[in-house]
């Protein structure tokens, strides 16, 4: 039984979205089922558009949803050497040949087909055909390298995601596979490292289809087999438009920044394209156990923000508190609560185990935890509309009772309820003033948990430096 290969191969001239690895995920996913090898590739031959900085995106985004390859990265600049040594074979073997055809010249051929209703196309000039006499090479010029390819039959493949492709030869003209100063292109490059790296399924982008065949062919012209090709249905956005930096597209990084956790973005990603059953919850282990090509999804998935915060919300749910804690330091930072302060307040996986299940993000965690360790500085508004003369009483009898009741969250609801009863007031009538001397917000979690949380002393002071002021 032939070893599964599979290949990411994207390009690294911008930051990498959801849609692009996709394309990672599946193959990644399919190589692990089948106990094969997962392979990178990096496809750096746009030498004016591709930077290092896209490079590290690639290798960041993979390694923070936990795309391990086994071989790679590979770099296409770093194998010229190998392509050209393939195309002085093609040209010894009569399998590629030298086109001086300039492009003014090429141009025009297309120009006049067009006005003859024909299909604008190289029209083989150079090409040599046994009896034929080729023109005289212009003095100069620097030739591209074309393909010879097939002039008669059909290319075919069964794809795993779209069924039966067939495209006509005739279709298709002799490809350019290296430049005038003999930079081979992309096309070609593909081609020769699918060979190499015996790679045996290719799972990509549906915007690669119509370069198949002639992938195809000049794979089949070098003596390889072609792997199975599954072409994924391309990733709309909420609009309805292909997914790209253009239209609004995240980088995957920016997920982690805004609050995501991996999990949640690899399993809703999973999901963008694939599916078992009814299953929109499952595990990264659970994934690589049920993932199988027959299931790829035939139309472009589209995607939904809220889905994802829902799935973010359950896996924040299902989360270690230290984790979320850990996680939640950069976002404390930037809210201007250092290291420093979080030691001086509650325990800080405490307080996410309190506040985490209302949350979409790590982010949204951080900005209502705040609270915890910050000076509370309630609105004035607030305070005129809570704290009145008619609750005053109750709540330094509140405060009273707080210093000795035991500091558990059903001692603070017994003491909570007592002066309830004493003053013969609601809940909301008390907890609102004690949230905003305590809290500084009227927006809390249950109070007596909160409470629990602030600590005794922190709670007292508070109240009685509010009733004071």
């Amino acid at each position: 039984m032939t070893t599964v290969r599979t290949r990411f191969a994207p390009s690294p001239t911008g930051f990498i979205h959801l849609g692009n690895i996709r394309s990672a995920l599946y193959p990644w996913a399919f190589a692990r089922k089948m106990q094969g090898t997962f392979i990178l590739r990096i496809e750096d031959t746009d030498v004016e558009r591709s930077t290092p900085e896209a490079v590290t995106a690639i290798l960041e985004g993979m390694s923070w949803l936990g795309l391990d390859f086994d071989e790679g990265p590979f770099y296409q600049m770093q194998r010229m050497d190998r392509y050209r040594e393939v195309i002085a074979q093609m040209l010894d073997q009569g399998l590629a040949y030298p086109c001086y055809m300039s492009m003014e010249e090429l141009e025009a051929v297309r120009e006049r087909q067009r006005a003859a209703g024909e299909k604008p196309r190289y029209d083989g000039t150079w090409r040599p055909e046994p009896g034929k006499t080729l023109p005289t090479p212009p003095a100069g010029v620097d030739p591209v390298i074309r393909f010879k390819n097939p002039l008669t039959g059909t290319v075919a493949w069964d794809d795993a995601v779209k069924g039966r492709v067939e495209i006509s030869n005739e279709e298709l003209d002799d490809l350019v596979i290296a430049r005038p100063d003999g930079t081979p292109i992309y096309n070609f490059c593909v081609v020769v490292d699918d060979l190499d790296m015996g790679i045996t399924h290719v799972i990509r982008g549906d915007d690669h289809v119509n370069n198949t065949p002639r992938q195809i062919n000049i794979l089949r012209a070098l003596g390889g087999q072609p792997p199975v090709y599954a072409h994924l249905p391309t990733v709309l956005n909420e609009a309805g438009e292909k997914m790209s930096k253009r239209h609004g597209a995240m980088s995957v990084m920016a997920y982690r920044d805004a609050g995501y956790l991996p999990e949640a973005v690899l399993n809703y990603l999973a999901r963008l394209g694939w599916s078992h059953g009814d299953a929109e919850i499952f595990s990264r282990e659970q994934f690589v156990e049920w993932f199988d090509l027959e299931h790829l999804g035939k139309s472009p998935a589209q995607y939904d923000h809220s889905k994802l915060n829902w799935l973010n919300n359950h896996y924040i749910k299902e989360a270690d508190n230290a984790r979320l804690a850990e996680l939640a330091k950069p976002f404390f930072a930037e809210l201007g609560i250092d290291e420093a302060a979080l030691g001086a307040g509650p325990d800080v996986a405490s307080v996410i185990a309190l506040m985490k299940d209302r949350a979409t993000t790590v982010k949204e965690i951080a900005e209502t935890s705040a609270m915890f360790y910050r000076t509370p500085a309630p609105e004035p508004e607030a305070l005129a509309q809570h704290v009145t003369d008619a609750v005053r009483p109750a709540l330094a009898e509140l405060a009273a009772s707080l210093r000795t009741c035991e500091w558990t969250k059903e001692g603070v609801s017994a003491a909570l309820k007592a002066t309830l009863a004493a003053h013969k007031l609601k809940m909301p009538q008390l907890a609102m003033p004690v949230r905003l001397f305590v809290a500084g917000t009227t927006h809390t979690p249950s109070i007596d948990a909160v409470l629990v949380l602030f600590g005794r002393d922190r709670v007292v002071q508070r109240i009685e430096a509010g009733l004071s002021a």
